[in-house]
């Protein structure tokens, strides 16, 4: 009797542990298929997208999940339900753009202050990771309905979370190409020693060396600084595909208004990408060709005007830099860096 009831109570052990064990194995399974993608897609937004780049992307923990919206555009998401989890969503989605961009009178997509994609699909992300990636011209009509341009880029939007700007602009940069082959406009291949297919972080806000602004040899500005406003400039991109130097002016010297006092005065650029000439070529900055590479002298005056003194007097008060000084400095220079005809 006593044998029995020690059997009884060892069977009923051993139920429990593995009743114990078949819990923790449903929720364990439960905790994997909804807070990670072990057991999800491999591909999303058919097949645009891996689901294993995606979550490199956003920088958080749990699911990643992706659909196609009415717009042929992608939305990525990660969420879970685990405590400290931080859910994230991306929208990429095909837009027509004018052909003048990404050098537009109104805005100016690309920039010393925003971290350039370059190669045969260029781009340009702000420091949230919001920005475009350009497809092939061929692509245009991907996005017809959506405005009337005779361009095609993918816009990315970070709408919620944090992500890697790195891995999300080699994530929209992919999602872009697939765009292009579904759309039968297959973007060239990457040209051997080329300026490289990664981000290109922007610098940070430096003070400028006035006898070789933005870094680039022979251009000075030392003659006119302005008095007590000491010269700024924030880089990025490459010189041999698509460089950009801003320039602003340390404050509160130059009496402007508080809303204005730390934007560009100047943004200038040499674009050397074939994907971008066109943009350039439209706008008609100054052209040349420098190593055997058509080369665009690209100038941004609209924010030199609204970032300056509005007078001539307001002007003269702050020893302010003529924009043709500006100008006409930064091209001699940079065409004698890059050994232009």
């Amino acid at each position: 009797m006593g044998r029995t009831g020690t059997d009884h109570t060892k069977r009923r052990r051993a139920w429990l542990v593995t009743a114990g064990v078949c819990a923790l194995a449903v929720v364990a399974g439960v905790t994997v298929a909804t807070n990670t993608n072990v057991l999800g897609p491999r591909d999303l937004c058919d097949g645009r997208l891996s689901s294993e780049d995606a979550g490199k992307s956003l920088d958080g923990f749990g699911r990643v999940t992706g659909k196609i919206n009415y717009a042929d555009g992608c939305f990525v998401e990660q969420s879970g339900w685990l405590p400290g989890t931080k859910d994230a969503r991306v929208a990429l989605e095909p837009m027509s753009v004018n052909a003048v961009d990404p050098f537009g009178r109104k805005v100016w997509d690309m920039s010393g202050a925003q971290n350039i994609l370059p190669g045969a699909l260029p781009g340009a992300f702000d420091q949230d990771g919001n920005g475009w990636v350009s497809l092939p011209p061929d692509c245009t009509p991907i996005a017809a309905g959506t405005a009337q341009g005779s361009r095609t880029v993918l816009h990315v939007n970070v709408e919620q979370g944090d992500v890697d700007p790195v891995e999300l602009a080699r994530l929209a940069r992919g999602a872009a190409r697939e765009l292009a082959v579904d759309h039968d406009c297959i973007p060239p291949a990457e040209e051997p020693g080329s300026a490289g297919t990664d981000l290109l972080e922007a610098s940070a806000v430096t003070r400028s060396d006035l006898a070789e602004v933005c870094g680039l040899t022979g251009f000075t500005l030392a003659a006119t600084a302005p008095a007590g406003s000491p010269l700024q400039e924030q880089t990025s991109g490459s010189r041999d595909d698509a460089w950009f130097c801003d320039l602003s002016l340390e404050q509160p010297t130059t009496g402007l208004d508080k809303d204005q006092e730390h934007g560009a005065f100047a943004r200038l650029a040499i674009i050397q990408n074939p994907a971008l000439a066109p943009s350039a070529k439209e706008r008609g900055f100054e052209h040349a060709v420098c190593g055997g590479k058509e080369t665009y002298f690209a100038t941004d005056s609209l924010t030199f005007e609204w970032a300056s003194p509005e007078t001539e007097e307001e002007r003269a008060a702050a020893a302010f830099f003529p924009k043709s000084d500006v100008w006409d400095r930064f091209t001699a220079a940079a065409r004698t860096a890059l050994a232009c005809d």
